[in-house]
């Protein structure tokens, strides 16, 4: 037997047959990343168009960059983002619904 091998009576081996069960801590962390994907992509679809958008810290620090700032491409790029972040939540959330809870496995 070879010295980093599992033993058969090792837990390790004997749930190596079994299908994979998510337990609550991932099922937990599942239902925060769809939260988070959801949070981030509505922040980023909005929030290139508020006033605090083009007069922020940064900005002020960095003149040079409010002419990118500023600009409405790279606002809709910002924007495309968020509409990427909502959809991954979306996705996911249509994911959690079709395997169920004890499913989420892939």
């Amino acid at each position: 037997m070879l010295p980093n091998a599992p033993c058969a009576d090792t837990p390790d081996s004997q749930n190596e047959h079994k299908p994979h069960v998510r337990t609550a801590v991932d099922w937990t962390w599942h239902i925060l990343y769809i939260l988070y994907s959801l949070e981030v992509g509505i922040f980023l679809l909005f929030l290139p168009w508020l006033r605090i958008w083009e007069n922020n810290y940064l900005v002020y620090l960095y003149p040079k960059i409010r002419l990118i700032v500023a600009n409405s491409f790279f606002k809709g790029a910002v924007l495309g983002l968020g509409i990427v972040n909502i959809l991954i939540g979306l996705q996911e959330i249509a994911h959690l619904r079709t395997k169920g809870r004890g499913g989420l496995s892939r």
